[in-house]
């Protein structure tokens, strides 16, 4: 009997140790492929030779102008998440009359983001009633080190508002000016940003760094401007950032005035901003 008690006790209490465990085990949470909420997926596609697929993601529709675009990496197999390898991108339109052209474009060299995000900027020349966008990646998986590539079509709305101009200016330069900052505009002063390309060839575009900006804030409905506005200066890419005073609501017009070697290139294009 008592060697029949101990035993009992025994097994008990094995029980309840595997019932803890296995309740321990419940609690511990699950690794999750964490995409921030703000994040839309625009698409995903296999990237062949590369044992990788990629999934697209912007923070809304793709449209005619400035977009910054994220891209996860996955084994195409165990479908875990890649974090090492190279990226690379560009974005390519077949229009209604079959010619070929593509788009500026910025990459971020990283090998291993931090986000696991490869990421990318594409300025979106014409949308997509125009003709056939697809965007086209390579990839050269660490993991195995095999690389190869996949094209992922996209589809590219004209915004309620211009936020891209698409000009030839004053030395017969095809430029392509967008609209970065504000994304908020509110009253007093706002970051404005703008970046500016040039087009080369109709596979070619150039980041224009060595232009003179200014900006010119006019409240059409008030008839008057605002002071203390700061007139942006290249910093990067093709970039040039400066601020906006915007004194009240409403809608607001700024006059973009471009100069090359203190000679004005293009002063009739601007850019609508309702706060």
């Amino acid at each position: 009997m008592k060697f029949k008690t101990i035993l009992a006790i025994t097994f008990a209490t094995i029980l309840l140790a595997t019932k803890a465990c296995k309740k321990d085990e419940s609690i511990i949470p699950t690794p999750t492929d964490e995409i921030p909420s703000n994040y839309k997926l625009i698409g995903e596609t296999y990237i062949y030779g590369a044992a990788a697929k990629a999934k697209v993601y912007a923070e809304k529709e793709l449209f005619v102008g400035y977009n910054k675009i994220f891209v996860a990496m996955y084994d195409s197999v165990t479908n875990t998440r890649l974090t090492n390898g190279h990226f690379d991108a560009n974005s390519i339109m077949v229009d209604m009359e079959m010619l070929a052209h593509a788009a500026p474009i910025e990459l971020e060299e990283d090998t291993m983001p931090a986000d696991k995000f490869w990421k990318a900027a594409i300025v979106f020349i014409m949308p997509s009633t125009a003709g056939k966008w697809t965007l086209n990646m390579a990839f050269h998986n660490h993991k195995i080190d095999m690389e190869g590539d996949g094209e992922l079509e996209v589809s590219i709305i004209n915004p309620t508002t211009s936020v891209m101009k698409s000009f030839t200016a004053n030395d017969s330069t095809n430029l392509f000016v967008s609209l970065i900052q504000p994304n908020l505009p509110k009253i007093g002063l706002n970051n404005f940003e703008i970046s500016i390309h040039k087009k080369d060839s109709l596979m070619g575009f150039t980041a224009v760094d060595d232009y003179n900006v200014e900006i010119v804030p006019i409240m059409p409905s008030m008839g008057h401007g605002s002071p203390n506005n700061v007139n942006p200066v290249f910093t990067e890419l093709g970039h040039y950032t400066g601020l906006v005073n915007f004194t009240m609501t409403g809608l607001w017009n700024v006059k973009i005035i471009i100069k090359k070697n203190g000679v004005i290139i293009s002063d009739n294009q601007s850019f609508d901003i309702t706060l």
